[in-house]
């Protein structure tokens, strides 16, 4: 069989997969209606969404070594506080803002829970995230408040003095703004924020809990729900746990957008697009459904009486910038092998040869430049020009830029990133098209931010630009507690409301 019969045979498999699987379950039509407003009203008690079949990846459950007793619930009454009595903080990984912008299009289907919070507060057009653009060290961004310069966390990167590429996991030296809640002697809970397990909410400590139900946004939202009804939720170790209080610190974290950005095939929750427009249709319908699950925490809010109480901050650690056809990585080589430099590109865990002069670390849209001896500035600038004059060239951040943008020092001398649909994969993509976000492209870089509720202005649009690491700052603020000790955000005073 030759390598074309066996593509398209593999193609054709993974298309009636896709058709099996999809057809199970009822999508969401894109009707002919016309455009939505941007702040349409919010109709109470809508049907909920299907997810498509759509799982979600998760990681395991830390610390559960403490059993739980079952204990009575309490309803405290807590005075309002000038900001806001309670905040939620709610991040879809992967959320671009120009999914918003798709989904509220003439001919979209629209986001009436999001335009409904957006009337009753501030969105923001021109929010961006840092570098790298990767899930782990932008998530400790936004809740630290600093970028990975401070708190460290960088993902993947060179050690030259051990001469191997080193992957980071969860490392954080900083304090997070749920250390700063429990510290300041407010309750709080996490429905998978993975940032804050064992970072100022526990397993094991009902007043501080983190509890993660893994599967999709709904099923996280309805784990929410119950934590603020004061109903029971199970643990890591399947005990049954029931908070003393609503908190007054909630963070709700879900993925479903960023496998469906993806759209790695069967994996990571089943997602099929063979092209750009119906990648882009995936990812509309998909906040589609996560549109209607806010939707029932909205009207749990509501239920419960406090959300006018209440203030929603709903962002993102990263967009996503597509890709597809052949890799661009051999002619980078070999650009650089014409100046007279061999370079390697390495994955975790690799060493450089002996007679390599260039490390390069990253992969499908950027690639991370370690030079192995003291490049000059004419050399520096010479690979730079060499690379800028191609095609899949999409822009660069030299050792400055990336430090004024508060990059680790460990990021490399230099970060390059691709056009899209370019990319720098170890292989061609031909069979569908792929997603990625580590990228300095603004598909990438922009995320949603939205701010929504009490101590919050009331249907503005905000074009002033703002970071993700204001958030901490933000939530500080309504809560009326201090900042996290590292936090180099600022409170996102043109959307606080004048007490």
């Amino acid at each position: 069989m030759t390598r074309k019969t066996l593509e398209l045979s593999v193609a054709l498999f993974m298309l009636i997969t896709g058709v099996i699987l999809t057809s199970a379950v009822p999508g969401i039509r894109f009707g002919s209606r016309g455009s939505v407003p941007v702040y349409s009203s919010y109709v109470r008690g809508h049907d909920q969404m299907n997810n498509n079949g759509m799982a979600s990846h998760s990681a395991k459950v830390g610390d559960d070594r403490v059993k739980l007793e079952e204990q009575p619930g309490v309803n405290c009454k807590v005075p309002h506080a000038p900001g806001a009595t309670y905040v939620i903080y709610i991040n879809w990984d992967g959320f671009a803002y120009r999914y918003y912008e798709w989904a509220n299009s003439p001919s979209g289907p629209g986001t009436p829970v999001l335009n409904y919070l957006a009337s009753r507060g501030a969105l923001f057009t021109d929010a961006h995230n840092g570098f790298p653009g990767t899930t782990v060290p932008m998530q400790t961004s936004i809740v630290t408040g600093a970028w990975p310069a401070v708190h460290g966390n960088t993902h993947l990167y060179y050690d030259p003095l051990e001469n191997v590429v080193k992957q980071m996991n969860r490392e954080n030296p900083s304090e997070t703004i749920a250390e700063v809640v429990a510290k300041s002697g407010l309750s709080s809970a996490s429905v998978q924020q993975f940032a804050l397990e064992g970072r100022g909410t526990w397993v094991d400590d009902p007043r501080h809990l983190y509890v993660q139900p893994s599967g999709s946004w709904h099923n996280r939202v309805a784990e929410a729900i119950k934590i603020l009804k004061q109903e029971g939720v199970k643990t890591g170790d399947g005990q049954r746990v029931i908070v003393p209080e609503i908190p007054r610190f909630l963070a709700i974290y879900a993925d479903d957008l960023d496998a469906t950005g993806h759209n790695p095939g069967i994996s990571y929750g089943f997602s099929l697009a063979l092209n750009y427009e119906a990648w882009k249709a995936n990812l509309i319908r998909k906040l589609v459904y996560m549109d209607s699950g806010l939707g029932l925490l909205v009207d749990a809010l509501s239920d419960l009486g406090i959300l006018d109480q209440t203030a929603i901050i709903l962002t993102s650690d990263h967009g996503m910038s597509h890709f597809k056809g052949e890799t661009s990585l051999p002619d980078v080589l070999e650009t650089l092998g014409a100046l007279g430099y061999t370079a390697e590109i390495l994955s975790a865990g690799e060493k450089a040869s002996p007679r390599t002069d260039i490390v390069l670390v990253g992969g499908d849209l950027s690639l991370q430049f370690y030079f192995r001896w003291d490049v000059t500035v004419r050399e520096y600038n010479e690979i730079v020009e060499a690379l800028q004059g191609k095609p899949y060239f999409g822009g660069y951040m030299s050792l400055h830029e990336l430090a004024k943008a508060g990059a680790h020092p460990n990021l490399g001398s230099l970060v390059i990133w691709a056009e899209p649909p370019y990319h720098f994969g170890p292989s061609d993509l031909l069979l569908r098209v792929g997603g990625q976000h580590n990228s300095g492209d603004r598909s990438s870089r922009q995320v949603f931010m939205l701010l929504s509720g009490a101590g919050i202005r009331q249907g503005i649009v905000v074009d002033k630009p703002a970071a993700i690491i204001d958030v901490a700052p933000t939530i500080s603020h309504l809560l009326g507690v201090r900042q996290p000790s590292d936090s180099m955000g600022r409170v996102l005073e043109e959307a606080i409301a004048a007490h």
